[in-house]
């Protein structure tokens, strides 16, 4: 099996985990109205005047769900090509590359072509959303995200940007080198909390273990380029 491209793969997955984080944060600051722990002041400053221009709406979420989608799909379907490539791929790569993967380690994560059109035109870019489900989905992505960044630092021997091991992270694990079946099993957590967040949004109550394999199963048609 080809050796992974792991600088591209860290590079589209570090883009990612910065979307993510950035969410996470607005998303804590509308919840509670603060910031989260790790954040300064200079973060808080940032989201007061970002929610007065552009209040985070359910288009806004969309778009940033839709951009940290885009990052983490380069970094699995262009996994095993020539790093040159990855970094100056074509219109024709993009294309294939930005899309939803369809291997069989994702499989489950995708609706059956019936619903998708049953679901299409489901968007109305609702002015508001329950900002519970969607923050602790975004927050799970983003924490196990974290733990994939770092384990992809250690391949690439980036130290200096991970070097703190993140909470969460067994040390027999940590220890190991990332093969390609756990960077999927990794991944595709990380895309269930994701399709968690956003299948969740409109839901009345939060009850999460009730609707936890429904909503992570239900992966949203908008994010699916190719349907």
């Amino acid at each position: 099996m080809r050796t992974l491209t792991w600088k591209p793969i860290y590079s589209n997955l570090r883009e990612a985990f910065g979307e993510l984080s950035g969410l996470y944060g607005h998303l804590y600051y509308l919840a509670f109205g603060q910031m989260p722990d790790g954040c300064d002041d200079s973060c808080k400053e940032d989201f007061e005047r970002r929610e007065k221009k552009c209040p985070l709406r359910e288009g806004t979420l969309y778009a940033s769900l839709a951009h940290a989608y885009y990052h983490l799909n380069l970094a699995w379907n262009a996994r095993r090509t020539s790093e040159e490539r990855a970094w100056n791929f074509s219109d024709e790569d993009a294309k294939r590359w930005d899309k939803f993967p369809k291997t069989k380690a994702f499989a489950d994560l995708w609706l059956p072509k019936s619903d998708v059109k049953n679901f299409a035109g489901e968007m109305h870019h609702r002015k508001s959303f329950n900002v519970t489900t969607v923050r602790v989905g975004v927050q799970l992505a983003t924490r196990k995200l974290q733990i994939l960044c770092y384990l992809v630092a250690k391949e690439v021997g980036d130290t200096s940007s991970w070097s703190v091991r993140p909470e969460g992270l067994e040390e027999k694990v940590g220890s190991q080198p990332l093969t390609e079946n756990e960077f999927a099993r990794r991944l595709h957590r990380i895309y269930a909390e994701m399709n968690y967040a956003w299948n969740s949004r409109n839901d009345k109550t939060f009850v999460r273990q009730r609707q936890a394999v429904l909503r992570r199963r239900c992966f949203s048609p908008f994010f699916m380029v190719d349907c």
